[in-house]
């Protein structure tokens, strides 16, 4: 009856070295084959900067679709969680195929929540990353019965060039702020060019007499910058004293100075919210 015992529990000891031995096999062949699915599939790297104001985040579905010089790829549903009011949130996903440069990227819901975005890029596995901005500020909603939204939304990369844009906030009471939302467009000899939503994240910009300087990539080189163009999605009001622009390829800054002693809100009765400067 002992050596029964004995033998029985050699016969365990070996089906289960066996057993373990077949799951190590099995988890390294699922492993290789999951290198060899993937070695023919590109990676793609998005973040989504969603603004910081109203109702701007949303809890409905959003889809995602890429638009390259080589075709398509579908990002299909953006998780919830990363689309949070002021946040921004980073995803990934494979392609089956490089889509080439990547020219836009377009967003869709059918949902009656309303989400307003800011700027989304994309970096290409092994590429450089891109920007596409919400120039325009069009919030995106599903719902036919709202006029202040669209179903589906498209935004252009466009160009590689980094602007840099300085302001000085007057010293006059109650000039600074930190809810102006303030949007630029540019004006050279070459074209004009767009700015998201102008902001130092975890910084309190336009405070009363200083300086603020804010680095915008992904922009068009427009040459010579003739004027510049403020528009503003926010209520509270701002008055400047100049704002300076420069950009890699001109170093030297061009001026523009609040003569006419402007302030600058969405708010009618405190200010103009588009304002244009020569």
């Amino acid at each position: 009856y002992q050596r029964r015992v004995r033998g029985s529990s050699g016969i365990n000891a070996e089906y289960g070295d066996r057993s373990l031995h077949l799951i190590m096999m099995t988890r390294s062949l699922l492993l290789l084959l999951g290198i060899l699915l993937l070695s023919d599939a590109y990676l793609y790297s998005f973040t989504a900067k969603v603004a910081n104001r109203g109702r701007a985040g949303t809890s409905g579905d959003v889809y995602m679709t890429v638009i390259g010089t080589k075709g398509n790829l579908s990002v299909g549903k953006v998780s919830k969680k990363e689309l949070k009011k002021g946040k921004t949130g980073r995803f990934s996903v494979y392609g089956k195929k490089n889509i080439g440069e990547i020219r836009c990227v377009r967003l869709s819901t059918t949902s009656k929540n309303s989400l307003l975005l800011d700027v989304v890029t994309v970096r290409p596995e092994y590429g450089v990353e891109s920007y596409y901005y919400n120039t325009k500020g069009v919030i995106l909603n599903g719902d036919p019965r709202r006029h202040s939204g669209v179903a589906s939304l498209q935004m252009c990369k466009q160009g590689e060039e980094h602007y840099y844009i300085t302001t000085r906030t007057s010293t006059e009471s109650r000039s600074q702020t930190n809810k102006i939302h303030l949007r630029m467009r540019l004006t050279g000899a070459l074209g004009t060019t767009t700015t998201g939503i102008i902001n130092n994240e975890g910084r309190n910009d336009f405070k009363r007499g200083e300086d603020d300087t804010f680095v915008v990539p992904g922009m068009k080189m427009v040459g010579k910058i003739r004027c510049i163009e403020l528009f503003a999605e926010g209520s509270d009001k701002w008055k400047f004293d100049y704002i300076e622009v420069h950009c890699d390829n001109y170093r030297a800054a061009y001026t523009f100075h609040n003569n006419r002693n402007i302030w600058i809100s969405n708010d009618s009765r405190e200010g103009e919210d588009v304002y244009k400067l020569c």
